[in-house]
């Protein structure tokens, strides 16, 4: 698990359940993309925080995208029944991307 910090957060079209596609700037690891249940987390706050973010998983294919990395969260406190909308657990600004969670 890493630091990374939100590039950007864009809407995901055409999948199964309200996404984003997140580009993570990781540092001297590079960028990654995670494609994951934010959507009800407005895009002004969640680029430029830094979350925790599970680099090791592989790719996953979801709908015409592919996500490289996984977004840490907990369930958004408004999270439909079904679905699995979720808050990013944000670290601290002062953390460097690309730092290793322990």
């Amino acid at each position: 698990m890493r630091v990374g910090r939100v590039v950007s957060a864009e809407m995901a079209l055409g999948t199964r359940m309200p996404a984003r596609v997140i580009r993570v700037d990781l540092g001297p690891l590079g960028i990654v993309q995670s494609v994951g249940q934010l959507a009800l987390v407005p895009e002004s706050e969640l680029v430029g925080r830094k979350v925790v973010v599970c680099v090791n998983l592989g790719p996953r294919r979801i709908g015409r995208y592919v996500s490289d990395a996984l977004v840490l969260g907990v369930p958004h406190p408004e999270n439909p029944d079904g679905q699995g909308q979720a808050t990013p657990l944000y670290v601290d600004d002062r953390a460097e991307p690309g730092s290793q969670i322990f």
